[in-house]
């Protein structure tokens, strides 16, 4: 008789677990307490991701092209091949295939620096184009920096754009740069924007430079991303304008071609002549450097220190602009241009 007098207990519990149950969804959720030691290690890795500027992409607005097919042009084109100069590249850029592809150094520390190249033929009027393409983006030891506060972060990156001759081989190092990067901005000298979307590996990217006085789009430089355009044209400053700018690439950590025609690895919507088949009265040739007697020159000054050494070397380089300098001071600045800082300031 005791087992039949205790089931109505069970069943009353029975039908009590739903209502139960109800009331524990209806609790408030209690947020969970992340763990100390993670905590710690997120704030890390929002510190390291400070390092490098900021990645929001803009709205891209609807373009209503205005940009038309390229006019027949029976004026003598350009002659010669497409290149790099040795004193127009830093000295971890690595060139390959004729120039058309070029990589980076990746270790040592090399990782840390951009690399640099300006091509040796410079638009002055006209209207031309060249492609560039991630390759390969070049794996990394220690993709989140050294770990500390402060420490920089190796990122893979590209910069495509124009520059002037004898201006910083490190796009956004100079007022005389207009360039493109992989976050989706444009930069005009030092003052970046963000314009369009996102361009990464595999996805052919054309910079188009106007400089046709009879375009609406004159004194312009536009980006396209697999032939499509991204962004709407983009004014280059007053101070370049007039002026002849060259094609150039900054880069670290990535493999990249460079197509400089005569046809485009990607078709834009209208015909767009491409810089390899630029008319040679549009067109400027960098000098290629010779040394005297096929020999090249190494100077190494002598002073005491903190007796005006460097200035002599400042005034040197000055009237000798076709020599390099390598010290500690440049790899600094070198460093410093490549996004990398230090806490406590390089002389410390």
């Amino acid at each position: 008789m005791a087992p039949k007098a205790k089931a109505p207990k069970v069943a009353a519990k029975t039908a009590e677990a739903p209502k139960a149950a109800a009331k524990m969804a209806e609790a408030p959720k209690v947020e969970e307490k992340k763990p100390e030691k993670r905590k710690a290690e997120e704030e890390k890795t929002e510190e390291a991701a400070a390092v490098e500027p900021p990645t929001k992409e803009a709205k891209v607005e609807p373009v209503t092209e205005k940009e038309t097919d390229a006019p027949a042009d029976s004026r003598k084109t350009l002659t010669g091949e497409i290149s790099f100069h040795v004193p127009d590249t830093t000295l971890n850029m690595i060139p390959t295939m004729g120039g058309r592809v070029l990589a980076s150094l990746s270790d040592g520390g090399c990782q840390y620096l951009i690399a640099g190249a300006r091509a040796n033929v410079g638009i002055k009027a006209g209207r031309y184009m060249f492609e560039t393409k991630i390759l390969e983006v070049l794996p990394l030891p220690d993709a989140g920096g050294f770990g500390r506060k402060g420490a920089p972060a190796s990122k893979a990156t590209v910069r495509v754009g124009f520059s002037t001759a004898g201006s910083p081989l490190v796009l956004g190092d100079s007022e005389e740069h207009v360039f493109f990067d992989t976050d989706g901005g444009c930069c005009m000298g030092k003052t970046r924007k963000p314009v369009c979307r996102k361009f990464f590996r595999d996805q052919t990217v054309g910079v188009l430079l106007n400089l046709d006085a009879k375009s609406e789009n004159n004194n312009t430089i536009s980006l396209f991303i697999d032939g499509v355009r991204a962004c709407q044209p983009q004014a280059l400053p007053e101070g370049l304008q007039g002026k002849t700018l060259f094609p150039h690439l900054a880069f670290r950590n990535v493999k990249v071609l460079t197509n400089w025609g005569p046809e485009p690895i990607k078709a834009l919507p209208f015909k767009c002549r491409m810089l390899g088949t630029a008319a040679d009265a549009d067109a400027v040739k960098a000098k290629a450097p010779e040394g005297k007697d096929g020999k090249y020159e190494v100077v190494l000054p002598v002073g005491f220190p903190d007796e005006g050494t460097f200035e002599w070397l400042d005034s040197f380089l000055e009237k000798n602009p076709e020599y390099v300098e390598l010290s500690d001071r440049q790899i600094i600045k070198w460093a410093a241009s490549s996004g990398m800082f230090s806490s406590r300031g390089w002389g410390g």
